[in-house]
């Protein structure tokens, strides 16, 4: 019976795991390679709750273990998946800074190069009021 329980339980989370991963990446907040891993995780663990073959190791653990193994690693997946977003997030603000700081370089390029004309206009201007004065 814990078995089937098991299984069920490994079947709904990888299921949950492909919608998730899917509709996070559509709505552009989870990165695209990420998003791929997490649907092959979810595609796994369908396979692995929907074929008897692949989950038969949980024969083999003792009554209980299995349930409570089940819901650690539950909370242990969501957890990465939660990770996965905050990086992806991280990523895409990363990027947003790195084009900041390359369009005021290229300001400041610009500004420091209307100071250096500004200079030489001053400095010949200087130097003609010396000639003529």
């Amino acid at each position: 019976m814990e078995v089937n329980i098991i299984r069920v339980g490994i079947f709904v989370v990888g299921v949950l795991l492909i919608a998730i991963s899917v509709w996070l990446n559509s709505v552009k907040r989870l990165a695209v390679n990420y998003a791929v891993i997490w649907g092959i995780a979810g595609v796994l663990m369908v396979l692995m709750g929907a074929i008897p073959f692949f989950s038969s190791w949980t024969r083999l653990l003792a009554p209980g273990t299995g349930l409570a193994l089940f819901c650690v690693g539950i909370l242990v997946v969501f957890t990465e998946l939660q990770n996965s977003l905050v990086i992806s997030q991280l990523n895409v603000k990363n990027r947003e800074l790195a084009m900041q700081v390359a369009l005021l370089n290229q300001e400041s390029e610009r500004i420091m190069a209307m100071l250096e004309e500004l200079e030489k206009v001053q400095e010949d201007a200087y130097e003609e009021d010396t000639v003529h004065g």
